[in-house]
């Protein structure tokens, strides 16, 4: 029954992506879909791409682990999508239709005048979003090795497979429509496994049952209650993971893009409240199912947290139920890989190939597209083959990476007019230098030199030091070089639409 609902699960998602190919007219709709979505289909895309795999195993697998410390990236997830629609996302679309581009690395190009700058963004993209389709590809085949008793490469094969299909034929429109079925299919999964978690530690569910799970997990370890879970989440990094949270939408390309393609301003306001209602159901179906896998499972057969949610499928849900939260589990993986693979492949193609081989471009565009998006795939797949960590922590490092190199340049499109292409340049070159310097440490700097080198840098996290660095490097040089380096009229002009917000 569980492979059943899968099949029929995968077998959905391949209709759609043809679907959704056969409306696919130029490079405008394979990679925005013709920039006409209302609320409903904007807020899923951009709430089923950001609660991904992470969030149905990485976080609950947190939660077994730290307790409510887990809770660091959920509890700011409304106010991400706050940022994203409200502060940013207007300002946003109306910089995108403005300048007619289809990828973020062409629309810091048009905001610096520069195409260095372009080029940068597309290192970025790469960079960082490969790593992150390498967390959710790890994810994928953790899935099936669990719950489905194949091998781990037979499970990642077939994930990415699935994925990669309807993503390379029907593009970002095939994403759009898969991401409204599988956040619906991630809001049922959630609360699955949270009255199944409550049935089997309590005997149900009752209006007590926060305290009921304190009371349970604190005589275990009372560290659990805490927001560090007893210092395994460092404060710096909590403070670290929110912030970030706050600022995907404007600094995660494979966020943005759903405020790209929205069919005008107005859609996000909506959008908004969709969002919050959506995270507010994963967050506190989730976690709690993870606490609650403390009282379940025996902590002895937990080869890591990665496995908790797996092996609750198996405990406590019936083969229907399991077929449904495994289906969920899916979902997310897939809504956030399908987008980052949109984002890459524009990358791929737009500020790539296209510049590279234009006359190529030109004859067969949405071929050089689909081609874009499957080196991606392929690409990141040999390295998910043996991927580094675990999960919440390969998306964490992903994530800050690119938002603390896009964070500053992209404020400079909404609101800083003075911002410089040199300042734009500097920051992104040390941010994507520094934090993978300053995360691997003394595994790549010299003993002799790392140990010299203050607390401040050996004891504070790399993305903490992106968070303090990026934004000091920007602000000055965008001071020192704001007479020199003049506005473009297209940018006075963009000026004067926001603030008619």
């Amino acid at each position: 029954m569980l492979i059943f609902i899968v099949v029929i699960y995968f077998v959905a998602m391949f209709a759609i992506g043809y679907a959704a190919m056969r409306r696919i007219r130029d490079s405008k709709d394979y990679f925005l879909g013709g920039a006409r979505f209302g609320p409903w289909l904007t807020a899923f895309k951009f709430a089923s791409t950001w609660e991904s795999g992470v969030k149905l195993m990485g976080t609950p697998g947190q939660a077994w682990n730290v307790g409510w410390g887990a809770f660091a990236m959920g509890m700011a997830t409304p106010l991400c999508y706050f940022f994203s629609f409200r502060v940013f996302g207007q300002r946003l679309k109306l910089a995108f239709d403005h300048f007619s581009v289809l990828t973020m690395p062409q629309l810091l190009a048009k905001r610096y005048n520069s195409q260095a700058v372009r080029v940068l963004a597309a290192i970025t993209i790469v960079i960082g979003l490969g790593g992150a389709l390498t967390g959710q590809y790890k994810a994928t085949g953790e899935v099936f090795s669990a719950v489905l008793g194949v091998d781990y490469i037979w499970g990642l094969v077939i994930g990415v497979v699935i994925v990669g299909a309807y993503s390379v034929m029907g593009g970002y429109l095939a994403s759009v429509w898969t991401d409204l079925v599988q956040g619906l299919v991630m809001m049922v999964g959630s609360v699955v496994i949270f009255v199944a978690a409550a049935n089997a530690a309590f005997g149900g569910i009752s209006f007590s049952i926060i305290s009921d799970i304190n009371q349970a997990v604190g005589q275990i370890n009372p560290a659990f209650l805490s927001i560090t879970g007893g210092g395994k989440m460092a404060g710096s990094m909590i403070a670290v993971i929110l912030i970030i949270t706050c600022l995907v939408g404007l600094a995660q390309p494979q966020q943005s893009i759903a405020i790209f393609s929205m069919r005008d301003v107005r859609v996000a306001r909506s959008a908004l409240i969709i969002c919050t209602v959506f995270s507010m159901i994963l967050a506190w179906g989730l976690i709690p199912a993870g606490l609650m896998g403390r009282l379940i499972l025996d902590t002895a057969s937990v080869p890591n947290p990665d496995a908790v949610i797996p092996m609750l499928i198996q405990q406590i849900l019936s083969p229907v139920l399991g077929g449904i939260f495994l289906a969920a589990i899916l979902a997310a993986i897939m809504s956030t890989v399908d987008g980052a693979i949109m984002v890459v492949a524009a990358v791929l193609s737009e500020d790539i190939i296209k510049p590279l081989f234009p006359q190529l471009y030109e004859k067969h565009s949405v071929l050089c597209d689909r081609a874009g998006a499957a080196a991606i795939i392929v690409i990141t797949l040999l390295i998910a083959i043996n991927p580094p960590t675990i999960i919440f922590w390969i998306a964490v490092f992903s994530m800050g990476f690119v938002v603390f190199t896009f964070l500053m340049p992209m404020m400079g499109v909404v609101y800083i007019p003075w911002a410089s292409k040199t300042a734009a340049i500097v920051q992104m070159v040390a941010t994507m230098i520094i934090i993978p310097l300053w995360a691997l440490g003394a595994r790549v700097i010299p003993a002799s030199i790392w140990g010299k080198l203050p607390d401040f840098i050996t004891k504070t996290p790399a993305l903490m030091g992106g968070l303090i660095i990026a934004p000091i490097i920007f602000l000055v040089l965008a001071l020192i070089f704001k007479n020199k380096e003049a506005p473009a009229p297209e940018i006075t002009d963009l000026w004067k639409k926001f603030e008619l917000l």
